[in-house]
């Protein structure tokens, strides 16, 4: 099995990773019970979203739950705080996962423990660590299962990183980590946890360097395409001279209905569910054999897990407005407002032309039958150009204008791309996904049937057998707004703050607000902007963050605006 720790020299100062920690800022939440609204899961199946390994490799289990924090004093009665206490998960916006969500390990709730062939245990991400949220209103917390998180991965790893360097170059902190994980002071198995210990925190710089970016994240974005590619063309693919910096950082997608939709991502580029969740898991610690050609495409994707993990997705319903909690939502307003949605505007289309409505039956508009080998239908989605938007360009451009090396695998590169040196980089990571899913689905045993791959693929081939291809890379997806009330901040890269803000022009719009904060704000219908707490101060100035565009319904009268919220609460 291709080995799971993946990537390059070390190069990168520690002082500079030690800087990242003592700059972080950090809360503590206290424990309050969970509300779960009814989004068509059980209780099981929430815990399977919430614990089914996918193949992703972050550090072994022992090293997680023995390293120390760097930065922290020891307590009065001699310990160092650990990396893995909870109050110091909570800093990173990672929910902790409570006694109603059940399962067998004390872990952040999204994390899973993963096995290899020697039999360790290691920690490694699915998906509900991206893909789970809670909202806070007057003491309440209310579980948003498939939600955009508002964790911040970056300055996650890089402090378990950091901690692992620090591990390796203090003598001291050494020892203690040696004792936790070995529960012995065998000096000979203490010098090869030490030799291995460096080994990775000689990748994990690597890795830092490899992914480093001016524009910084904070809670709720990531550069997603960015170090998927950098991953895989950099790393596992080995041409240091394709990485790019990920510097176009996007709020995680919210999930439910994506399983029906024609195309998904913010740049509407997959279609295929399982090359979309291959690549996923690629990019977030999992890893693939690109340079070996006798094992060519090998990698540590969890096929059956990521179908079962779709599977879930596609019965998850979107949550319904609580209005126990949040209020009740004004009928008359709402059906005024719908009007104002479906309404066309001058020049300016309407909000439905974009973000579909469902018909009498209940339906969204559907792709036609004839169109698809299977004849399957999936709900349209629309891609609007950047120069239309207005958006923040960066995403799209990096993602489409992107062009890497092919490194060794021009010989083998299916026609008519056979011996290229060079390629689009949507195009390269399109062929090596299809690749990783197509040596996963040989690998298994028993094999599935055609029915069983035809439903892992999301039945995504068009009438003549081939796969789909992007509508348009130079553009954002609009998708159907069900559920969009519990999916702040907005826009594909997070620069706006609440619905309400989204109807001012762009000028009017806040240039900063600060991240982190799930206490809700049912009027505007957003997070509060908070300074204290878990809190990244978000500036729209700069590239990559920019709030213009999408000025749709702007236009509009204070009252006009207040009834197209209460409609899109109904959603």
């Amino acid at each position: 099995m291709f080995m799971q720790i993946r990537f390059a020299s070390r190069a990168l100062s520690k002082y500079f990773v030690v800087l990242l920690v003592l700059s972080f800022t950090s809360s503590v939440f206290a424990h309050k019970p969970i509300i779960y609204l009814d989004q068509g899961w059980t209780k099981e199946q929430r815990q399977d979203f919430y614990e089914t390994a996918q193949g992703s490799y972050l550090v072994p289990l022992s090293w997680f739950l023995s390293l120390e924090q760097v930065g922290a004093e020891e307590d009065h009665h001699g310990n160092y705080p650990l990396f893995s206490d909870h109050k110091n998960i909570r800093k990173f916006g990672y929910l902790v996962k409570r006694k109603q969500d059940g399962g067998m390990h004390d872990l952040p709730l999204g994390f899973a423990v993963e096995s290899v062939e020697n039999g360790d245990a290691w920690l490694g991400y699915t998906c509900a660590a991206c893909h789970t949220n809670e909202i806070k209103y007057k003491g309440k917390t209310i579980r948003i299962d498939g939600a955009p998180t508002l964790a911040d991965l970056d300055g996650f790893v890089s402090h378990l990183y950091a901690a692992a360097i620090a591990t390796v170059d203090d003598e001291e902190r050494f020892n203690r980590f040696s004792e936790r994980v070995l529960g012995s002071h065998d000096s000979a198995e203490s010098l090869a946890l030490y030799e291995t210990l460096s080994a990775y925190a000689d990748k994990a710089e690597a890795y830092s360097i490899r992914n480093h970016s001016n524009v910084k994240y904070g809670y709720g974005r990531l550069d997603g395409f960015g170090r998927i590619m950098n991953e895989l063309f950099v790393d596992d693919l080995g041409v240091p001279e394709s990485r790019f910096e990920p510097n176009a950082p996007v709020s995680y997608p919210f999930l439910w209905g994506t399983s029906d939709h024609d195309f998904v991502e913010w740049s509407g580029s997959t279609a295929n569910p399982l090359i979309r969740n291959v690549g996923e898991v690629l990019g977030v610690f999992g890893g693939v054999n690109l340079q070996d050609f006798s094992a060519l495409g090998q990698n540590t994707a969890r096929v059956p897990e990521l179908i079962k993990l779709e599977n879930l997705v596609s019965i998850l319903q979107p949550p319904q407005w609580p209005e126990a909690y949040f209020g009740e939502i004004d009928e008359q307003k709402a059906a005024q407002g719908r009007v104002l949605y479906e309404q066309v505007r001058g020049d300016e289309p309407s909000c439905v032309s974009c973000h579909a409505l469902k018909d009498e039956s209940g339906q969204y508009p559907l792709t036609p039958a004839d169109e698809n080998f299977f004849g399957a239908q999936f709900v349209v989605t629309q891609m609007t150009p950047l120069d239309k938007i207005g958006t923040d360009p960066a995403m799209a451009l990096n993602f489409a204008t992107r062009v890497v090396s092919t490194g060794n695998l021009g010989p083998v590169l299916p026609a008519p791309f056979t011996g290229a040196t060079e390629l689009p980089a949507p195009l390269l990571l399109r062929i090596v996904t299809s690749l990783s899913v197509q040596t996963s689905l040989a690998a298994l045993d028993p094999p599935l049937s055609e029915a069983e791959t035809a439903a892992a693929i999301g039945y995504r081939l068009q009438a003549d057998g081939s796969p789909y291809r992007p509508k348009n890379l130079l553009a954002y997806r609009a998708r159907p707004l069900d559920g969009i009330w519990a999916t702040a901040p907005y826009l594909h890269n997070g620069s706006v703050q609440n619905l309400y803000e989204l109807l001012k022009p762009a000028h009017k719009r806040k240039t900063s607000f600060y991240v982190g904060s799930n206490k809700f704000d049912p009027k505007r219908v957003g997070f509060k902007s908070k300074h204290k707490g878990n809190h990244f101060l978000l500036d729209t100035t700069i590239a990559g963050n920019s709030n213009a565009g999408h000025e749709y319904g702007v236009h509009l009268t204070k009252k006009e605006k207040r009834a197209l919220l209460e409609f899109l609460k109904t959603l």
